[in-house]
């Protein structure tokens, strides 16, 4: 792929942000890769976007910009917007009443009841066995069984999975002060959280909806049929969404009818805010043609639904680890030539464990050198030490690797040294569905020449040969025992069919 790439230029170009004033993990890698944000919450953030209007116009209305991949800028600042809907009322019923005491405050316990008294005047209930009190009960029950993301968070700190565009929220954060005030109103309780600060939806999200941008300009003829994928993926089951319109218009109607005449109304905290994207760099503009084909790949495989979300997550956490693995190698070599070798074998007394020991080690290595490339001098405005810099530069960069790599069991061991990359059916059946179109096959070895082409991964001779062609000592035997134990994981996932006893292929057995 022959693209041009200017090293520090950055996607949107946004020539007035002075970006060596920023962390040197963000001017390396873009705003913003973080640590401590799942994998599904990647994904959440994306759609959260995705499925959010994304302009106004000069009568202060929201246009119909859902469920599509659009450039609106801000024209005073040049950022592209969004606005996503909090639905608080639908979360606090959702998720309050499971979540822990000491995180539940008395005006949010107040705010439910009075939500519940609500829903509970418009249900009609025939059968006299049945009180509306247990159908909200129900009701509550089923949402929170497709809980994505619970933990030990706060009920306004979680999420569900997007089945549904009602069940996708934007981050929220309560503001504890607020919230123990006696005086505080119920109309006022929704406009206590801050939906700004980030603390899970850490811009990651953001990235990879920036990503796809770059990639939809690579491939314009992939735009239409990826928004409809996306469309159809998150309006999977539309009793939620009707569900979710009930729960959530019964508390907005009756508590803030009264906002919704003034100015602006809305845009108000009830029903959406306003949130901007930053940059990323434009060096993944190298990958992004192969970002927008692999996504549209799995999402057009007929696979369950709740599989294809778990699949889509952990592709975006795959894409992303390469994008940064990329920008590394171009800031410090100027080519991307940062090689993914997994070690099939698993066998500590084989050559490929120490191989892959050693290349993995230099991945991570060069993923944070690139951060000294960065302007520190400029950023160093607080007077902080450059060895707390880069400590925090590491967590957000090659640990972040690490983090997402051992979350997707794509790295090993889980715990310990001599790390490298290893392979699970997980893992497998994700670069399938991603390399290989639905319904489609291709030969074993054309299956090699794409893992190394998309995301450079090494696993047989011929693209070892290739990747290392300037070291003649090594010895590429090898991995021809390295390409049998993938052959035979290929075929125990079921993708792959022997035609001869030297040709095989490896198909994608979902329809589109």
């Amino acid at each position: 792929m022959s693209l041009t790439i200017h090293q520090n230029k950055i996607f949107p170009e946004l020539s007035e942000k002075n970006i060596t004033k920023e962390n040197i993990q963000i001017q390396t890698y873009g705003q913003r890769l973080y640590k401590d944000q799942t994998l599904y919450e990647y994904l959440l953030e994306f759609l959260v976007i995705f499925c959010s209007p994304k302009n106004i116009g000069k009568d202060k209305e929201v246009k119909d910009s859902k469920f599509a991949f659009e450039f609106s800028m801000n024209t005073e600042n040049k950022y592209i917007v969004y606005y996503p809907s909090p639905r608080m009322g639908l979360k606090r019923f959702t998720f309050l009443k499971r979540s822990e005491l000491e995180k539940r405050f008395k005006v949010d316990i107040e705010a439910l009841e009075e939500h519940r008294r609500l829903l509970d005047e418009k249900i009609n209930v025939d059968d006299s066995t049945f009180r509306s009190e247990f159908v909200l009960d129900i009701l509550q029950d089923l949402l929170y069984g497709f809980n994505a993301i619970i933990g030990k968070r706060s009920w306004f700190a979680q999420s569900l999975l997007p089945v549904a565009p009602e069940l996708i929220f934007c981050e929220a954060i309560g503001k504890k002060l607020d919230r123990v005030k006696e005086d505080i109103s119920l109309k006022d309780i929704d406009g206590k959280f801050s939906f700004t600060d980030r603390a899970f939806m850490a811009r990651g999200g953001e990235v990879y909806y920036l990503h796809v941008l770059q990639g939809l300009e690579e491939r314009p003829d992939l735009k239409e049929e990826l928004e409809s994928l996306l469309a159809g993926l998150i309006n999977s089951v539309p009793q939620l969404s009707s569900i979710g319109q009930f729960i959530q218009n019964t508390w907005r109607n009756e508590k803030y009818t009264e906002l919704m005449s003034e100015e602006g109304a809305h845009l108000n905290k009830i029903d959406y805010v306003t949130k901007t994207m930053e940059w990323i760099p434009d060096t993944y503009r190298l990958r992004s043609a192969y970002t927008v084909l692999e996504l549209k790949n799995l999402l057009a495989s007929s696979i369950n639904i709740l599989e294809k979300i778990d699949m889509m997550s952990s592709l975006i956490a795959l894409q992303i680890m390469r994008m940064m693995c990329l920008q590394a190698q171009i800031k410090l070599e100027g080519k991307d030539n940062c090689e993914w070798l997994i070690d099939v074998i698993n066998d500590p007394g084989n050559q490929i464990r120490k191989l892959a020991v050693s290349s993995y080690e230099r991945l991570e290595e060069n993923v944070f050198r690139a951060v000294h490339q960065a302007n520190i001098k400029e950023y160093n405005v607080k007077q902080r030490d450059e060895e707390t810099i880069y400590e925090d530069a590491s967590k957000d960069t090659n640990r972040l690797i690490r983090k997402l790599g051992k979350q997707l069991g794509f790295i090993v061991p889980p715990k310990g040294g001599n790390m490298r990359f290893g392979i699970n059916e997980e893992i497998v059946k994700v670069i399938v569905l991603a390399i290989v179109p639905p319904g489609e096959r291709m030969l074993y070895t054309t299956f090699l020449s794409k893992c190394y082409e998309h995301f450079k991964i090494i696993i047989g001779s011929k693209e070892a040969q290739s990747h290392w062609s300037d070291n003649i000592n090594l010895d590429m035997t090898m991995f021809n025992v390295n390409s049998e134990k993938f052959q035979d994981l290929l075929k125990s996932c079921g993708f792959l069919r022997d035609l001869s006893d030297s040709t095989s292929i490896v198909e994608n057995p979902f329809q589109e």
